[in-house]
């Protein structure tokens, strides 16, 4: 087995939040023009507190959701980033102690 570094945890979250801003800007998009189709048929569509609320605070919803995309896409570059540079310097200091002869 390789030592091989732990899994970055934030990358589940820029994960599960890049989903969730998918679904919503599908749903944003997708549900006024299926509600706009079924009036055009004649069919009436029952109220829902879901599309009220997606139609009237949509833009608001996808904007936090982009926000929590950059959050956690820095955090995981910055873990990435302070991983590697302390791998570095183990290495640098391995090294250094090693070719030291006495």
């Amino acid at each position: 087995m390789s030592n091989s570094e732990p899994r970055n945890p934030f990358y589940l979250f820029l994960l599960l939040s890049s989903l969730l801003f998918v679904v919503t800007a599908l749903a944003y998009g997708v549900v006024p023009v299926l509600e706009e189709r079924a009036r055009h048929l004649g069919q009436a569509t029952p109220h829902s507190a879901f599309r009220a609320s997606l139609s009237a605070n949509g833009p608001k919803w996808l904007l936090y959701e982009l926000g929590l995309m950059a959050i956690f896409a820095v955090l995981s570059m910055g873990l990435d980033r302070w991983r590697s540079l302390k791998k570095e310097r183990s290495q640098a200091t391995i090294s250094s102690s090693s070719g030291v002869e006495h």
